[in-house]
């Protein structure tokens, strides 16, 4: 059998034992292969599924050829019988012919062998590979390697306590140890440690591994252990060295936890007529649980255990009866824990079959009735699709909860059950915060109808949420072609959906708020009337912190709404509100703790409080974490929590973490703009010179961008030299397409950003006829409708921008226009140029000269609140914003935001250090009235 070794070492022998280098020396058909054997069980993977993973940036035809070259690479150097087929679209290996470590690891955690699972994990799944553009291959390795390792540390603890329960505390203390090696920085998992080696007797131990522990939180982080550490060490030297017999045992209360509601009994039927229809008595409770059963977050009591109990109860009571009322099923579903359960019955008439069954809440007095249904159907031959829609239309009347109404109608426009049960599981995804997961549940449901608007609808909103902008209007757009089969109040929440995704932000919300003045209780609209408030606010003028009702209300109809608890934890900690952050937060982890906002939630409160402690754990996991969480949580920590110097230090860890090209040109890029946020222009510049070695033409953009920026003067030689470095850039049109999903953002644009940047350079230079060339150039500019739009209005921006320089400022204000249509706010989040950041400063300059303090303080307001390139603006906007308090009277405000200048550059370069100062300055002069 061959050995693939994927845990810590990588390895792979054949049977004879020798290496097959061939293949570990080709990285994509090894992570291929890889791919392959992981899966627990075995599975078969669709070709479709495969390309999208590796060979996402090449045509359909193109990706097939790779893909058969790859398998005929592998069948030729693995033999036959490893590389599986099944049809001609389907692809897997022999679990006969090949054995994986990891797969084996998963089989063992599966049936509950911890030990020989520990045994098997050998370090992180593997290590030091890296496929060049193959994102979606990326992310997977990302979470595969989390869910391991968080089982490879759940089975070293079973392990100890396992050893300690028989008395073995030498494989306890080996046991635990082995776990907290695998969370090195955790005090949780290394205060476990310390309490199971104090109580097996070793003192001395546990003081041991306390200073290990000290030393290295010292050294990586120049961190101290929390004071529940510290108190615990106090204890354990306190106490004497006692060596115990046995282990101490915890008792654990035997109470029956409450009826769940999503857990339903389906009790026998009662069945009338033929007497060959018998069977379906008990029949239909096995087939109407099965259905059920995984449909959303419902669960059914297993059939056989509750007909086992039937039987046993009857035969006790020596009864025969068959079927129930209400009240003796309430008692039967109490105890198997369920809080509802189905009584029915099945009657035959002429060859044809009515089914009637009832839906009945367990967990209130009176055992009410929540839905019912019925059905009829010719014989035997039609049983199963009677049982299917049975379990759709009691599936769609079982809750009354407002937030659950998609799901409802969900049930009632499809005929597919398995669609039905895809789309409900999606939902569960999506309202715990898992939206890949929910975004793979859409996709199934729409393939197994693809004419289920709703499951489309969904598809777009979970693609939104994990900035898959082509997939989620692509699926907002087949929505549409079928929303013959919804109401008017879903094709109202389409229409704003798409208006939504096509950056209409004043179409949709115009959309939502007319649906929730007619649907108050639509929880759905509320959070999505809040969620366009918040993220395009900034490019309207107007603060994010607008959307809290929304979102308030929201909550109202769905208290554990997560979407909405991350949008309010955000508010608050940008209001500095950081109890009210630390209550949500809270919220947020206990309802989705492996949600895809876990992390960047937990990394929020630690920077916006100044945990220490959170903040070196977070970072650990950001380490170990897929990029757009990294992405998430590091927008989070700058926009937000505004912790400026500690997101410096992020950037600086993992520009030393990263591997690939173009994510060390990101690092650097970001840290530029870190830098410059802070006043260091110097060191920006020298930021950028480093990410130019990994991408020019950002570089380049950027150090343009700096050289423009009102509040940055640079030497005229500079200014020339930054638009001869633009003009002699000939292949800008032409430059080649990233990956990075951040670094993709300027696929395509570069040439009309060359042209917008060389325009607005020239206006410094006091060169009119560049400038007015470079926005002809613009306008002229050739491609898709978007594109063109896009340099239109940047052509608009270096019009406004030389009208601004001569002091027309009406006509400035003119042809800075309205926001941009058609461009949506991730894309905004993604490119310093998309966010329009220059524009909205120039525009609150202009309207602060013209004496429109009330729109300026509004307009300065929103910088740094929806991309984290537009922190190089925070400081001057601060300034500016004292200023106009001031001349309005309110000196505490003014104090506010000039002491906020004074702190963000408070190591500044020199030439910045005048408006610093004077902000310093006035900031105590007023403080003082």
């Amino acid at each position: 059998m061959i050995e693939l070794r994927t845990l810590g070492s990588l390895d792979l022998r054949g049977a004879d034992g020798f290496e097959l280098r061939p293949v570990l020396q080709q990285p994509k058909r090894l992570a291929l292969l890889a791919y392959l054997a992981v899966a627990h069980p075995p599975r078969f993977y669709r070709r479709d599924t495969l390309l999208a993973m590796f060979w996402p940036e090449l045509d359909g035809e193109h990706a097939r050829a790779a893909l058969r070259r790859a398998l005929y690479f592998l069948r030729r150097s693995l033999g036959d019988g490893v590389i599986l087929g099944r049809g001609d679209e389907e692809v897997g290996l022999s679990a006969q012919e090949l054995s994986c470590d990891a797969a084996l690891f998963q089989r063992a955690m599966a049936e509950e062998r911890p030990g020989d699972a520990l045994a098997l994990y050998r370090g992180v799944l593997l290590e030091g590979v890296y496929v060049s553009g193959a994102p979606e291959f990326e992310r997977w390795l990302d979470e595969t390697r989390t869910v391991l390792h968080s089982q490879a540390a759940s089975a070293a603890w079973t392990v100890a306590d396992r050893a300690e329960e028989r008395g073995d505390a030498r494989a306890a203390v080996e046991a635990a140890r082995r776990a907290a090696a695998l969370a090195p920085y955790d005090e949780s998992v290394h205060r476990r440690l310390l309490s199971l080696v104090d109580r097996v007797g070793d003192r001395a131990g546990a003081l041991r591994a306390h200073e290990e522990f000290v030393r290295r939180l010292r050294i990586d982080y120049e961190l101290e252990p929390s004071a529940e550490t510290l108190a615990l060490v106090a204890t354990i030297k306190q106490r004497r060295a006692t060596p115990r017999e046995t282990p101490a045992s915890v008792a654990v209360p035997n109470e029956a936890s409450a009826p769940a509601r999503s857990v339903i009994a389906v009790l026998p039927f009662v069945v009338r007529g033929n007497r060959e229809y018998t069977y379906l008595a008990e029949g239909l409770v096995d087939l109407l649980s099965t259905t059920l059963d995984g449909a959303g977050e419902v669960r059914t009591v297993d059939p056989r255990a509750l007909l086992g109990h039937i039987a046993r109860e009857h035969e006790q009571r020596g009864s025969d009866r068959t079927h129930f009322d209400p009240a003796s099923a309430c008692a039967v579903a109490e105890r198997f824990g369920a809080g509802s359960f189905v009584l029915g019955s099945v009657i035959e008439a002429g060859g044809r079959l009515r089914i009637c069954a009832t839906l009945y809440d367990a967990t209130s007095r009176g055992t009410p009735a929540i839905v019912a249904a019925e059905v009829a159907g010719s014989g035997e031959s039609g049983v199963f699709d009677l049982v299917d829609e049975i379990a759709r239309r009691l599936l769609a009347g079982q809750s009354a909860d407002p937030g659950a109404r998609l799901s409802r109608l969900a049930a009632l426009t499809t005929e597919s059950l398995p669609a039905l049960k895809a789309y409900l599981r999606g939902e569960g995804e999506f309202r715990a915060g898992r939206y890949l997961q929910a975004l793979d549940a859409f996709q199934s449901a729409a393939n197994e109808d693809p004419s289920f608007a709703l499951a489309y609808y969904r598809l777009s909103s979970a693609a939104a949420a994990v900035a898959n902008l082509e997939l989620a209007r692509e699926a907002s757009a087949r929505a549409a072609q079928h929303q013959h089969r919804l109401a008017y109040h879903d094709r109202a929440l389409l229409d704003a959906q798409r208006a939504w995704l096509q950056g209409a932000a004043d179409d949709a919300e115009r959309h939502y708020t007319a649906i929730v003045d007619t649907y108050v209780d639509d929880m759905e609209a509320w959070f999505l009337l809040g969620d366009v408030q918040f993220h395009h606010n900034p490019r309207r003028g107007r603060s994010v912190t607008e959307a809290r009702e929304a979102f308030e209300r929201a909550l109202q109809y769905d208290p554990e709404h997560v979407s909405s608890l991350v949008h309010l934890a955000r508010v608050a900690a940008l209001e500095g509100r950081v109890d009210e952050l630390d209550a949500l937060v809270d919220r947020v982890l206990k309802l989705s703790p492996a949600g895809d906002r876990a992390l960047s939630m937990r990394a929020l409160r630690a920077y916006a409080v100044g945990n220490e402690i959170e903040k070196a754990r977070v970072l650990t996991a950001l380490g170990r974490a897929r990029a757009l969480a990294v992405g998430i949580a590091f927008t989070d920590i700058v926009l937000y929590a505004r912790d400026i110097d500690g997101a410096h230090r992020l950037a600086k860890v993992l520009s030393k973490l990263t591997r690939a090209t173009e994510e060390r040109a990101l690092c650097h890029l970001v840290l530029a703009h870190l830098e410059l946020a802070s006043g260091r222009h110097r060191s920006a510049r020298n930021e950028l010179a480093a990410a130019a070695s990994f991408d020019a033409a950002w570089a380049l953009e950027l150090r343009a961008s700096f050289a423009t920026l009102p509040f940055v003067s640079l030497p005229r030689a500079e200014l020339v030299a930054v638009r001869e470095a633009l003009e002699n850039w000939s292949d800008a049109g032409s430059a080649a397409p990233r990956r990075n999903q951040v670094l993709a953002a300027h696929n395509e644009l570069h040439g009309v950003l060359r042209d917008y940047l060389i325009g607005l350079v020239s206006v410094r230079l006091g060169d009119e006829r560049a400038a007015a060339a470079a926005a002809r150039r613009l306008e002229e500019s050739n491609g898709d409708a978007t594109r063109h739009r896009f340099a239109g209005a940047l052509a608009r921006t270096v019009r406004a921008s030389a009208a601004a320089s001569c002091d027309a400022r009406e006509e400035a204000l003119r042809l800075l226009g309205g926001p941009d249509e058609e461009l949506w706010y991730q894309q905004s989040v993604t490119s310093p140029f998309i966010s329009r950041a220059f524009e909205r400063y120039l525009r609150a300059e202009l309207l602060a000269s013209m004496g429109r303090d009330e729109e300026a303080v509004s307009w300065y307001g929103t910088l740094g609140e929806s991309s984290p390139y537009e922190i190089i603006y925070l400081a001057p906007a601060h300034f500016r914003q004292g200023e106009l308090y001031e001349r309005k009277g309110d000196a505490v405000r003014a104090a506010n935001h000039y002491a906020r200048c004074a702190r963000l550059w408070k190591g500044c370069d020199e030439s910045l250090a005048p408006m610093r100062d004077a902000a310093a300055g006035k900031a105590r002069l007023l403080s003082a009235k």
